[in-house]
């Protein structure tokens, strides 16, 4: 992991965790729907995502579920939504939906893997399962060279884990 990635994690969580950051927070779930993400900009403004659509988007997300655990990445979370049986978990059409998409997007217009991220993110903020967000960020620096490792790290995490008994 970059220090990049750690140190955005960590002004993310200094920035936006607590009581009186509810705001803020607040704001930044809007960056969801075009008619009002605009009131999600000087909170992007502030942590100098404006301009980087990946913090952008991770700093959205962030703002959904601020639950960070290192080591529980997008694979690992998303197994967590359910117990496997008979070679199918509830979350497959759904991760599969995840891993077919093509484009991160941009700040202005997020693409699908930021909508299905979001969508991910919601659900697991609504199961309590924590989720990786310095490793998210550093996938999502890799997505326009290394698209296909990073799936195919996301595949192995979701499909190679065992779903623990505490969740």
């Amino acid at each position: 992991m970059t220090d990049s990635n750690t140190s955005f994690i960590d002004q993310l969580r200094r920035h936006l965790d607590g009581d009186r950051k509810r705001g803020e927070r607040a704001a930044l779930r809007r960056f969801w729907s075009t008619a009002t993400r605009s009131q999600a900009y000087p909170v992007l403004g502030l942590l100098g995502a404006l301009e980087d659509d990946r913090k952008a988007i991770l700093a959205a997300l962030y703002a959904e579920h601020p639950e960070h655990i290192a080591g529980i990445t997008i694979g690992k979370a998303a197994s967590r939504l359910g117990e496997r049986k008979e070679r199918e978990h509830p979350f497959d059409r759904h991760f599969r939906r995840l891993l077919a998409c093509q484009d991160i997007g941009r700040a202005d217009d997020p693409g699908d893997l930021a909508f299905q991220l979001h969508r991910l993110v919601k659900r697991l903020k609504r199961e309590g399962i924590a989720l990786d967000y310095a490793e998210l960020h550093k996938n999502l620096n890799y997505w326009s060279r290394h698209r296909d490792l990073v799936l195919l790290r996301w595949a192995s995490d979701f499909w190679n884990t065992p779903i623990p008994e505490d969740r």
